[in-house]
């Protein structure tokens, strides 16, 4: 079916029962093609889950720590580097966390390791890992290097033993 439309003033007698035999249009080579923009790429957000933690096991934080750790969460990137394990006390401040950082080289991490603690008046520590340094205060952190990776562990406890036995732990673990 054909659907003629006639402008004011004309008259539909004069058209042609089967319709204009008129030629498709054929695209101007002027017009500039058309262009897709790809959506920016972003980085993957860090997701907090309550969750075991992957390579500490709860019943032995416990023991370490001397603290009950009822709530575990765990922060990490879909396919990034291991995540932070953040063990908390019942009234939900933290006893203990674990944080592991990708370095761009072994030279790297050790440097990162050293450079968490040492605002924090931090010391050597050449027993765990490839080294690093840690702090004891209030709270201690310690962090040192394995390969690539950056392992900062913070017990909130002024006593260096419990730092040192996790952090050896998540080493051997990852």
């Amino acid at each position: 079916m054909v659907l003629l439309l006639a402008g004011c003033g004309g008259s539909t007698q004069d058209a042609d029962p089967a319709g204009p035999s008129a030629t498709p249009p054929v695209p101007s080579s002027s017009s500039p093609a058309p262009t897709t923009t790809a959506a920016p790429t972003t980085a993957a957000e860090p997701v907090t889950t309550e969750a075991d933690c992957p390579y500490l096991d709860t019943a032995y934080v416990e023991d370490t720590v001397g603290q009950r750790t009822p709530t575990v969460t765990t922060t990490g990137v879909p396919g990034g580097p291991p995540p932070t394990c953040t063990f908390a006390k019942p009234n939900g401040e933290p006893a203990l966390v674990v944080e592991i950082s990708q370095a761009a080289d072994p030279v790297a991490a050790q440097t990162a390791a050293v450079e968490r603690v040492a605002p924090l008046g931090g010391t050597a520590v050449r027993d765990v890992g490839d080294g690093g340094g840690i702090a004891v205060g209030p709270q201690t952190v310690l962090a040192v290097a394995d390969g690539s990776l950056v392992v900062v562990v913070t017990v909130n406890q002024e006593s260096s033993l419990q730092a040192r036995e996790i952090a050896q732990t998540v080493v051997g673990a990852v």
